[in-house]
């Protein structure tokens, strides 16, 4: 029997609609039978993409024995995570100010008022020594007992989590000089954090960060830092020969789950797709180097095969898994290449690709991530470039015989806004105006899901009860219209990237902080209004805003929106020197800004 979820418009809650648990939506309904039977709520927060989400409904939300737990002592609340990033948001940091860590499926209990008093991620039913976390259900005893005799000091844990929210959300602005200075320290950090052997920084799990590696290449035109310009090169050759890049079908997948690129967690997200098109797009304009181009190319034609609506708006991702399991649509085994292409065509392709008898993915008995391997010699050879091209398409066509993962079809007004971005920049750079027009039919659908009110946008473009649009929304899709304008496209968006600025000053400025809150002063009021200040996955939206503000400045000639940039840019500096890896689209901005 279906649950509250079945009629949702969320493809993450829908997946939840046929389990035992009494799942409510976020909303009153859920608020108030918590305040009226006296029960804390279970607040799950995740995505439809999400392969642990998976992994934690299957083996936690289907239990019938979970479930009676939870309908007894809890009220049980399913949020999507890409619908409402403003709760995801909030909670994640609380996530991190109780447990020091977060991540998704983010599993927070709050007390009916919303204060958080426990958190952590995935749980599983009973307790795992391999993870070394508690089960799902000890977790449910001990906190219904708490509840019941520990009340007090659960609800002061809660209330010193929000005193911490609010001060970090709050934070003041320190002098700071605004100087070339900043943006050399922050190329040090990024040079200290490098991985000179892979490529990217840091080790695993490693992520993609594009904005990261937007970052040096300004710096490296600015200063001619030839080292900037080599990580960014290393970087992006590594990526682009690992598993993390789909070496049949084109676009990455969301991370990979070691230091080398090699074994990615499967799913795809629009927005990895924009970031990751646009700094290849980048980079070929600053290299020339033909690997970009094509990288670039490959990802536009997954993003506009697989993720393109009829109106030409982007769907949100794509999921990890088919037939529940990750990776399948994906890997390969030694005898299914050989199968496809033969015997010797199979060979070349298999050592060409590291594919070998024993695999290199543990899921799958004996299947392979297709990669480039370094030792792999003659991969420059013409007739060999074009065997293995042809071997590509053979296999990808054999490919589509899979089940193919599913694909979560909401429309994200942000994550579309970053994909006109690096449509619009790829225009300019590959001089290829089907590009462009892929941008502007794009940009005129989302005008059009915007209705009378276009300036008042909302999170999910076309769906007449979505949560009103967040700072990104508008950020984002306003860089997206500049970006349209600056490859010669129509006019009038760079008149609507204008009027949603204005609506951006009315919704979203401080005017005590001079800053961009997250949430609209119309939105829903939680226990905390979310300042995105610094960088996460995505650029910081008050960075994109700063950027937002200088350019419509210059083209409209408009003293104001200069003076308010500037007051942003002044804000934010002392952070940044505190912390630049946190800030790089910020100083990526500032280094614009600067002569």
């Amino acid at each position: 029997m279906a649950n509250r979820l079945e009629h949702e418009t969320s493809a993450y809650l829908r997946q939840h609609a046929q389990q035992p648990v009494d799942w409510y939506p976020w909303g009153e309904e859920a608020l108030a039978k918590a305040r009226s039977e006296d029960k804390p709520i279970f607040l799950s927060i995740g995505y439809s993409a999400c392969h642990w989400c998976h992994v934690m409904a299957h083996e936690t939300f289907d239990d019938a024995e979970v479930a009676g737990i939870l309908s007894e002592n809890f009220v049980a609340v399913k949020v999507d995570r890409e619908e409402r990033p403003d709760l995801d948001q909030i909670y994640m940091l609380s996530c991190q100010f109780l447990t020091g860590s977060g991540g998704w499926p983010l599993s927070v209990f709050i007390t009916p008022e919303g204060l958080p008093f426990f958190a952590g991620t995935y749980f599983p039913k009973q307790s795992s020594d391999k993870l070394k976390i508690p089960g799902f259900i000890e977790i449910l005893h001990y906190l219904s007992e708490h509840w019941r005799t520990e009340r007090t000091a659960l609800v002061a844990n809660g209330e010193k989590v929000v005193d911490l929210l609010r001060s970090q959300l709050q934070i003041p602005a320190v002098d700071e000089v605004l100087s070339v200075d900043l943006l050399g320290s922050a190329a040090e950090h990024l040079s200290e954090n490098f991985d000179s052997e892979n490529g990217g920084f840091g080790g695993a799990p490693k992520f993609p960060t594009p904005h990261q590696l937007l970052f040096l290449l300004r710096w490296h035109q600015r200063s001619g830092s030839d080292i900037a310009l080599s990580m960014v090169e290393k970087t992006l050759d590594k990526m682009a020969a690992g598993g993390i890049f789909d070496h049949l079908g084109g676009g990455f997948h969301r991370y990979s789950v070691d230091g080398k690129w090699l074994i990615p967690h499967f799913e795809k997200m629009l927005y990895d797709q924009a970031m990751m098109a646009l700094v290849y797009t980048e980079a070929f304009n600053i290299s020339g180097k033909k690997l970009y181009s094509e990288v670039a190319a490959s990802i536009f034609a997954y993003v506009e095969r697989d993720l393109q609506g009829e109106k030409g708006l982007f769907y949100a991702a794509q999921d990890a898994d088919s037939d529940g399991v990750e990776g399948a649509f994906y890997v390969w085994s030694k005898d299914q290449i050989k199968s496809e292409l033969g015997e010797f065509a199979g060979e070349i392709f298999c050592r060409h690709y590291g594919v070998d008898e024993a695999g290199n993915f543990p899921e799958i008995e004996a299947s392979s991530v297709l990669h480039l391997p370094d030792d792999v010699e003659g991969q420059d050879s013409a007739d060999l470039v074009d065997r293995l091209a042809a071997d590509r398409e053979k296999l990808f066509a054999a490919r589509l015989r899979r089940t193919a993962p599913f694909i979560d079809e909401k429309i994200v007004t942000a994550w579309n806004g970053l994909m006109i971005v690096a449509l619009a920049r790829a225009a300019t750079v590959f001089a290829n105006p089907a590009y462009l027009q892929t941008a502007e039919t794009a940009a005129f659908a989302l005008q059009a899901a915007a209705g009378r009110d276009e300036d008042r946008l909302q999170r999910l473009a076309g769906q007449s009860n979505s949560t009103p649009a967040f700072l990104d929304d508008y950020a984002y899709l306003i860089w997206g219209l500049i970006e349209i304008d600056r490859a010669g496209g129509d006019p009038c968006f760079r008149q609507w990237a204008a009027k949603l600025a204005v609506s951006v000053n009315d919704l979203f400025w401080d005017n005590q902080g001079e800053r961009f809150f997250y949430s609209g002063s119309d939105a829903e009021a939680l226990i905390a209004r979310n300042l995105e200040l610094h960088d996460g996955v995505l650029p910081g939206s008050n960075s994109v805003m700063i950027a937002n503000l200088l350019q419509l400045a210059a083209k409209e000639g408009n003293p104001e929106l200069m003076a308010q940039a500037e007051k942003v840019l002044g804000r934010c500096a002392g952070s940044a020197a505190k912390t630049p890896l946190l800030y790089l689209h910020y100083l990526t901005v500032l280094g614009d800004y600067l002569p």
